[in-house]
């Protein structure tokens, strides 16, 4: 009877439980037990037992899964950008930023510009939007072409793709991808990327080749198809760019209902010392 009135003082009684040692309990097992409430009763009396508060605990722990659950995520969308710009093979000094907002002619690019990539999401959801732009050398096309490539992808983390049409025609047309697979592999790349932006389109030519010209137009419509947007980079004027490419690529470019940005001005590339050409 003493045992189990002792038994009934534990925490174990308040929570409905017991232990029946049975009529012939054994006494190694008895002793252990004696002394196992001996020292719960010394570290209630000495306040070194502690009451937990288990809705507390779960509460806590469960901040602390969130916290590194975010700081997971994090650390992935940071390795996902860094892996996007390594990728699209940005110049870093391409950004926003950089470029002179006061200029009125730049002022009123990058209005536009930020206009396209607010819109990105829209646009992927209406068959893809294009941006022509085009000016002299020097007049900050590329940069700004980057400033929007690296917004996109920083903020939004899309895929973008930065290639000058002569990089692509060597791919492509001249053998510097040898193996059918790796060149099958590059053309679906710039078919499918978020993002297409193909620098010096027909530089210093009157007329594309007419393979080139055709597989233009094709790469084009191919995106419109999958709603990609695409961005073109070139000296030409617009009609000056519809007589270099031909009607079929010129048509396929008009099918993006495309807005254009002319940058015009002296080049704001820095000098060649003191020659101010």
């Amino acid at each position: 009877m003493n045992d189990k009135r002792q038994m009934g003082d534990t925490p174990w009684s308040e929570q409905g439980q017991s232990v029946d040692l049975g009529k012939t309990p054994d006494p190694q097992l008895k002793r252990q037990m004696d002394g196992l409430l001996q020292r719960i009763r010394h570290l209630q009396h000495s306040g070194q037992y502690q009451n937990y508060d288990y809705e507390q605990l779960r509460q806590q722990y469960e901040q602390q899964a969130n916290a590194d659950v975010r700081q997971l995520q994090q650390q992935s969308r940071r390795l996902r950008i860094e892996r996007l710009i390594a990728q699209a093979d940005l110049n870093p000094e391409w950004r926003f930023a950089r470029m002179d907002q006061q200029d009125p002619v730049l002022a009123h690019a990058i209005q536009t510009a930020q206009y396209f990539i607010s819109g990105f999401e829209h646009w992927a959801q209406q068959g893809g939007s294009c941006v022509l732009i085009f000016g002299q050398y020097g007049t900050g096309k590329s940069t700004l072409a980057g400033a929007i490539a690296h917004e996109l992808i920083e903020q939004h983390q899309k895929s973008v793709i930065f290639q000058q049409w002569a990089s692509v025609v060597d791919r492509l047309f001249f053998g510097v991808l040898e193996d059918p697979e790796e060149r099958n592999h590059y053309r679906r790349a710039l078919e499918e990327v978020d993002l297409l932006i193909i620098d010096e389109l027909c530089a210093n030519r009157a007329k594309l080749a007419e393979s080139q010209s055709s597989f233009l137009g094709h790469l084009l419509r191919r995106r419109r198809n999958l709603s990609k947007s695409v961005i073109l980079i070139t000296n030409h004027t617009p009609g000056s760019l519809h007589q270099a490419v031909g009607d079929f690529c010129f048509e396929a470019i008009k099918a993006f209902n495309p807005v254009d940005i002319q940058l015009t001005g002296p080049s704001r590339r820095p000098h060649v010392g003191n020659y101010p050409g």
